[in-house]
């Protein structure tokens, strides 16, 4: 029965993606298949991430165990029947205020005073808005430039109510009010709304900061679904949180010591080095520096976010300024180890941080840290840290992957953390023993010749059968470990029978050539009974 079990997990993981097109080798690649141990498709060589594979619902399961058995699991993630954690990706639809042009509702002829500013209001606006159109009758209109001596001028100009005074007011004037047309809709500026879905946003924050968050980042990063910025959040998901570091099942044939060695591992950086970053303002990290002084700030909820105390929801701010009435506005006295409060500088760039700009809040480095949003990135890879999910060690930041290889070994032929104290260094990798193989046909190299293809190790035949350069002379591939001559694309043996001139058959080995279309040539005497011929 337990092999049953096993044999049904191995084939489910192998059934994920399968088929799925290569979005990178396109019509090269019969589709999508796993390879059974390198975590990459055994037709065309590329990741699951290069392919066209749904694995929202994988890479929730695989954060949700990520953060199992830790103070985040509550935060972050939720808790399934079966007892596993599963990660909220939080994809978000943001409604962002636009300016468009819509028709203000007319206000009655009877309504209207000639000589008088009248002012319409949509509906739409609120009450503190400024005056978005001003209606006026024909009539007033009219008598602005042709008004009696001693009546008032209107001011029309940029930015004033279209108003009309009149100081005598005259008796053709009152006239002129006794045939008003209806006012005809007046185009009023009002605002609209359009939406932007993000495949993630920062959560327990409102809106409004959410979205200056991700103005913050790199364009190209901003995982705005169905863009390049959610591809790229896609891979780095894959990339910097390999589901193979943190469960053994994952990975291929270890032994029950080695087994015991990664949890040892995985329960290690679960209390020492993992933490989600948490969006604050930076004034609001002053206040809470302020109050404590080097104590560190109080009321940290689950996340270590500044504000997510005993009251409230984890990260609702709101609270936690209402309890800072003794501290004062932003930037009071107090000083904090980052300096005067509120005159915080990103850890990163050292650059100031701007008040009331989102700032990063790693709960793991300190409240006196903090990171503009483009900076919260990995100290090894310099790429942004997916979700915001850190690993803390020495004062650096690293997202899970580059974390792992800081700790241990990492095979170069699995991508698997080594937990063996036997493993082989060739061509300045880490390999298993057992990895050690041809990246073609999967053969032990131990002992063997091979050719390092790409960074790849492949044994002589593989090479000879699917890399060798061919010899434009004899068509031959030319082995590793043969002497050749290169010129522009075109390869020959380094022998007299192969580097010769196509006329004479002069050997051009240490000799002056010239090359025609393929062709070596010793002289231009050669070249010219070529040519003729």
């Amino acid at each position: 029965m337990e092999i049953e079990k096993e044999v049904k997990k191995i084939t489910l993981g192998h059934e994920i993606g399968a088929g799925a097109a290569c979005l990178k080798c396109k019509d090269k690649c019969e589709g999508f298949e796993l390879h059974f141990w390198r975590k990459i498709c055994r037709n065309c060589k590329c990741g699951v991430e290069d392919h066209d594979v749904q694995l929202e619902t994988e890479e929730n399961k695989k954060v949700g165990k990520l953060f199992e058995d830790t103070k985040y699991t509550g935060l972050i993630a939720k808790l399934k029947r079966d007892g596993i954690p599963s990660y909220r990706g939080n994809q978000v639809t943001i409604c962002i205020p636009a300016t468009t042009v819509s028709t203000a509702s007319p206000v009655p002829a009877a309504s209207f005073i000639p000589g008088s500013s009248q002012i319409s209001t949509p509906s739409a606006q609120p009450p503190h808005s400024p005056p978005a159109a001003a209606v006026r009758s024909p009539a007033s209109t009219a008598m602005g430039p042709t008004a009696a001596p001693g009546t008032g001028t209107a001011a029309s100009g940029p930015g004033h109510s279209a108003v009309s005074s009149a100081a005598t007011p005259t008796k053709g004037l009152v006239a002129a009010a006794t045939v008003v047309p209806s006012p005809t809709p007046v185009p009023a500026k009002t605002d609209v709304v359009k939406s932007v879905t993000y495949d993630w946003a920062p959560p327990g924050i409102n809106q409004s900061l959410a979205l200056r968050y991700m103005e913050l980042l790199p364009p190209e990063r901003r995982p705005i679904a169905g863009t390049s910025g959610a591809d790229y959040r896609k891979k780095q998901m894959a990339k910097q949180l390999p589901d193979h570091d943190q469960d053994p099942e994952r990975c291929h044939e270890l032994s029950p010591g080695e087994v015991k060695q990664m949890q040892q591992y995985v329960r290690k950086y679960k209390d020492e080095a993992l933490g989600i970053g948490d969006i604050t303002l930076p004034e609001e990290m002053g206040q809470q520096a302020g109050m404590t002084g080097e104590k560190g700030p109080q009321g940290l909820g689950a996340g270590g976010k500044p504000g997510a105390g005993t009251t409230g929801t984890p990260g609702d701010k709101g609270d936690a300024i209402a309890t800072m009435g003794k501290v004062g506005a932003p930037g009071a006295a107090g000083m904090s180890l980052a300096g005067p409060v509120g005159n915080y500088s990103c850890h990163c760039c050292q650059l100031p941080m701007k008040k009331g700009e989102p700032a990063v809040y790693a709960e793991r480095a300190g409240y006196d840290k903090l990171w503009h949003p483009a900076c919260f990135v990995c100290c090894t890879c310099s790429e942004l840290l997916v979700d915001m999910i850190y690993f803390w060690k020495k004062g650096q930041l690293y997202c899970g992957r580059h974390y792992g290889d800081s700790e241990k070994p990492r095979c170069a032929g699995c991508d698997e953390l080594i937990f063996n104290n036997e493993y082989t260094q060739a061509e300045g990798h880490n390999w298993h023993l057992k990895h050690f193989c041809c990246f073609d046909c999967d053969c032990v190299l131990a002992g063997e010749t091979y050719v390092m293809e790409n960074e790849k190790p492949v044994c002589k035949p593989c090479y000879m059968k699917n890399h060798a350069a061919c010899c434009a002379a004899c068509q031959n591939p030319i082995e590793p470990e043969a002497q050749r001559v290169s010129y522009g694309e075109h390869h020959w043996h380094a022998e007299p029978q192969c580097f010769q001139c196509s006329c004479c058959s002069k050997c051009l080995i240490g000799q002056r050539f010239m090359a025609m279309q393929g062709m070596l040539l010793c002289s231009v005497e050669c070249k010219k009974k070529i040519m003729a011929s």
